[in-house]
């Protein structure tokens, strides 16, 4: 007869964490991040220049990048994504409910849609927006995924653009690192804005 009980000795130590904690986790990307200019794309030159971004426009996005640091601020729970980008050239709040549709009304009667999915919030998500270009839409992915590298957490960032009018694509890959100290001085070449749900 099969029995529900097990020795103390030859349970799995897994079992005995309360039921809110995962067993396994490589914890969460709430917090504060910093772009590691050092490894991957850390420029966005190929993305805007699929926007259909002005050649001024992207070297002064790129200036600004390069002389100031690129900060995340996110706070993800089992039901919204939440992030605030800091950059020179970006200070931009984003508000999601995982699995629901966001829509933007732009000026000119543009049109954005965002949509946010996790099959581990905390750990992981697809942030899929169709968004106007200069001359079209564009249709991007923005996937960041957590990794563990020996003792430090990454936030591994999978930016990828299409635009739908030119067929022209690219994938930005960037990474960051937690970030402890002070933040400075927030966009003055861009106002951001806010999509709050």
């Amino acid at each position: 007869m099969m029995t529900t009980s097990l020795a103390a000795d030859h349970q799995d130590p897994n079992a005995l964490l309360p039921p809110s904690r995962p067993r396994v986790g490589l914890g969460s990307m709430n917090g504060t991040w910093i772009l590691d200019k050092r490894r991957g794309n850390p420029s966005m030159r190929g993305y805007l220049e699929t926007m259909g971004v002005t050649e001024f426009a992207i070297e002064a996005h790129e200036k600004g990048e390069a002389e100031h640091d690129t900060i995340n601020i996110i706070d993800f729970d089992e039901e919204y994504f939440k992030i605030k980008k800091i950059s020179r050239v970006t200070d931009l709040e984003l508000e999601l409910k995982l699995g629901e549709e966001f829509t933007q009304t732009l000026p000119g009667d543009r049109v954005k849609t965002v949509v946010a999915t996790s099959d581990c919030p905390g750990e992981t998500v697809n942030i899929v927006s169709r968004m106007p270009t200069i001359n079209g839409m564009a249709m991007v992915t923005d996937n960041k995924i957590l990794r563990r590298e020996g003792n430090t957490l990454v936030m591994v960032q999978t930016l990828v653009i299409r635009n739908e009018q030119s067929g022209k694509e690219n994938t930005t890959v960037r990474f960051f690192v937690p970030y402890h100290g002070e933040i400075g001085p927030v966009a003055i070449t861009a106002k951001g804005a806010g999509l709050k749900k």
